[in-house]
């Protein structure tokens, strides 16, 4: 049974959007033109031929909201008002920038059509897929009278420009969902580099949240400029273009870790809080240590140069978190010596047979201090390897989910780990002799630790 309200339909390859557009033109239709190749899809709004608004289903929407701010077009203080009333809807968005005098009625027609001609250059030349018009006169009502009807004929020459224009050599092998991200760190002077008004704008939105689809929009530049403006940015060092089948397994690979460290974190270790300590260490060490492998294949400088010997990213992750493990031997001396590292990686095997050596009080105070040293280790690794790998992106939030719920974990446990020490210190101090005694356990404390470390070199 044929669909109500279809009028037209077929293939593109026989009949292409163009030509489409144009016959319902001159006809004087309305309705909605439905036009679908693989995954991609449109939804074109005509009122007697001409073309007042454009849906693109299942797209991403732009965030015009966030890069008006990042542009210094709204504060921060508007933004959030005009966000919960918007609900993320850019063209509520328009509507209430326009009511408030953010935007005038002009600039909406403006962003309405340059809209329409991007998402018509891009499947104008779409050869394999099928449409439909439909007399769907209720969509057209609710949009018909806010913005001026647009000439097909005028939208349709814009948008073969600019697919000419896509078509050119220039604009590097970006699309419009390439993303970039700024650089984590820039040792010059950003006014120096002479760039213009539109590639400082391209710079404040490459940010690593916003496709190259969404940057055209916010700062009404045709997509393939900006594409050129953005190969510049990566010439000049400002900003890389991020790469999701990297960073895609990139991730896997920390879930993967994570997953693992977890499972370990449920393990059994026995009924004493220095058994419960030692399966922290073990846990905490070997992610850690999982860590740093990672970053030896998805570093910023290391990455994408095939096979990189081995000594050369030893003495890479040596140079990157040697420093964090030098500042947490100040933080915690008895651990100097007990746990060491070298050839990027850290070796805590001492601790493993540290109640041979060392027992009571002391053995608890060294586990402790162990426990401590990794749980900053973990923290100040993964800041260093999230900044580095992903900077603040999509993803760089994504992997932030997942180590809060595997960090919220350990937390926990050390949280009741140290109430149990504060209560076993306070019953050791009400059943402890005058001075004497303390004084003889404080010396013991001080003294053994010098011969800890002797032995576990």
């Amino acid at each position: 049974m044929e669909q109500q309200g279809r009028i037209l339909d077929g293939d593109l390859e026989t009949l292409g959007l163009s030509a489409a557009l144009k016959m319902l033109a001159l006809s004087g239709k309305t309705g909605v033109l439905n036009v679908v190749s693989g995954q991609e899809r449109l939804a074109i709004l005509l009122e007697n031929g001409h073309i007042i608004d454009l849906d693109e289903p299942g797209a991403a929407l732009p965030d015009l909201v966030d890069m008006f701010r990042l542009l210094g077009t709204i504060p921060r203080d508007r933004a959030y008002e005009i966000r919960k009333l918007s609900g993320n809807n850019p063209a509520t968005a328009m509507t209430i920038m326009a009511q408030w005098g953010l935007i005038s009625p002009a600039e909406m027609q403006q962003r309405t059509e340059f809209r329409v001609i991007q998402a018509i250059s891009r499947a104008i030349n779409w050869t394999r897929g099928r449409f439909e018009f439909h007399r769907d006169i209720s969509s057209i009502q609710a949009r018909s009278g806010t913005l001026k009807p647009l000439s097909v004929d005028h939208i349709l020459l814009e948008a073969l420009r600019m697919a000419d224009e896509w078509g050119r050599d220039s604009s590097g092998g970006y699309t419009r969902n390439t993303v970039a991200r700024w650089m984590p760190q820039f040792n010059g002077d950003v006014r120096q580099l002479g760039l213009g008004r539109e590639e400082i704008g391209v710079l404040c939105l490459s940010n690593g949240q916003f496709p190259l689809q969404a940057i055209s929009y916010a700062l009404l530049v045709p997509e393939p400029q900006v594409a050129v403006i953005m190969q510049r940015l990566v010439e000049l060092g400002l900003v890389e273009v991020i790469d999701a089948r990297m960073e895609d397994e990139l991730e896997r690979n920390l879930v993967n870790l994570f997953t693992q460290c977890q499972h370990q974190l449920t393990q059994e270790s026995g009924p004493s809080p220095e058994q419960r300590m030692l399966t922290l260490i073990r846990t905490m060490g070997n992610c850690v240590n999982g860590m740093m492998a990672h970053h030896g294949i998805y570093a910023r400088s290391l990455r994408g140069r095939g096979e990189v010997p081995r000594r050369e990213v030893a003495r890479y992750l040596d140079a990157t978190f040697g420093p964090i493990i030098a500042q947490l031997y100040r933080m915690f001396p008895r651990m100097d010596g007990i746990i060491r590292f070298g050839n990027g990686v850290v070796d805590f095997q001492d601790l493993e047979t540290l109640d041979k050596v060392v027992r009571g009080q002391e053995l608890g105070d060294c586990y402790w201090d162990a426990v401590q040293f990794f749980s900053h280790l973990m923290h100040m690794d993964f800041d260093c390897i999230l900044n580095d790998e992903v900077g603040k992106s999509r993803a760089g939030r994504r992997f932030e989910g997942l180590w809060s719920a595997f960090q919220r974990e350990l937390d926990e446990d050390i949280a009741r780990l140290a109430q149990r020490r504060a209560m076993t210190r306070a019953q050791a101090d009400r059943s402890l002799p005058p001075m004497g005694g303390a004084s003889r356990s404080a010396a013991f404390a001080y003294d053994a630790v010098p011969d800890v470390r002797r032995r576990s070199r």
